[in-house]
């Protein structure tokens, strides 16, 4: 007997037969029928906030996904969106759990003059953010599966959460690494005159790029793609008011465009594209989902 992996023309994430039963987009309860015992859960992570700073930011990065079997639990945390703050890095992207299935949220975009850079892995898997003013980029954590992160200053290997993008002297910012799940955000860029941030990575859901803050001519990073949807474009003129990152793309819709010098939102579970200056706010990240099937 031969086995044939086409039999499921739609690839879906789910084992064969089963059916979504239900959508979830918000902590709180979850009624299961009581016969059902066990359900195959999808999480997905929410995205980080973009970054703001006087000078450049970094974008957002995506959240991280999950899916297994699991018990049928009657409660569930959904991931809030990180937050883009004026003059600030950006917050982390919340994490998403259903009973045993755990996504991570994506890490907030760098910023402010002394940039907090999170390198850690405590955030349960996030893929890595953009780097601000100064500062190198986030590295990507291990996943909850297992596979090693992307490392910081390396953006561009097929990790399962990428390293964000480094803050470059070239005009146009480092982009954020590709990610088998998750991309990183991207960084910024530190030269004078004519600026580009960098662009978010690409993934199954997608960072948000960097900004460039510029008296010249400033253009924001565009957001990372996902595999069925496209990140944001950044915002393009003169001045400081301008130079905003696109939100990176989600697991099911688009990022939003960088408009003046405010950074796009994610699409679910992708990251904010970065401020153009501390006078903007960096893009919020999409909010995270639960999908169950039984």
């Amino acid at each position: 007997m031969s086995a044939n992996f086409n039999i499921n023309p739609s690839f879906s994430d789910t084992p064969y037969g089963l059916k979504l039963q239900q959508t979830i987009t918000s902590s709180g309860s979850v009624t299961i029928p009581s016969n059902i015992k066990r359900v195959y859960a999808v999480c997905i992570g929410a995205g980080g906030g973009g970054g703001a700073t006087s000078t450049y930011a970094g974008g957002g990065a995506a959240g991280s996904f999950s899916a297994g079997w699991t018990y049928a639990a009657n409660t569930c945390t959904v991931g809030a969106g990180g937050t883009g703050v004026a003059g600030a890095t950006g917050n982390n992207g919340g994490f998403t759990q259903y009973g045993m299935i755990l996504a991570g949220g994506g890490r907030g975009g760098a910023g402010a003059t002394t940039p907090t850079v999170d390198a850690t892995s405590t955030n349960y898997g996030g893929s890595g953010q953009g780097a601000g003013n100064g500062g190198n980029a986030g590295t990507g954590s291990v996943s909850f599966y297992g596979a090693a992160g992307g490392s910081s200053g390396s953006p561009n290997g097929l990790t399962s959460y990428a390293a964000g993008g480094g803050n470059t002297a070239a005009t146009t910012g480092g982009a954020g690494g590709a990610g088998v799940i998750g991309g990183g955000g991207g960084g910024a860029s530190g030269s004078t005159g004519t600026q580009t941030g960098g662009a978010g990575g690409r993934g199954l859901i997608c960072g948000g790029g960097g900004s460039a803050n510029t008296t010249g001519t400033g253009t924001g990073g565009a957001g990372g793609n996902s595999d069925s949807y496209t990140g944001g474009s950044g915002s393009t003129g003169t001045g400081v008011t301008f130079g905003a990152g696109g939100g990176g793309a989600g697991y099911t819709g688009n990022g939003s465009n960088g408009s003046g010098n405010t950074g796009g939102a994610g699409g679910s579970g992708g990251g904010g594209g970065g401020a153009g200056n501390n006078s903007g706010t960096g893009g919020t990240g999409g909010a995270g989902v639960i999908y169950l099937y039984y």
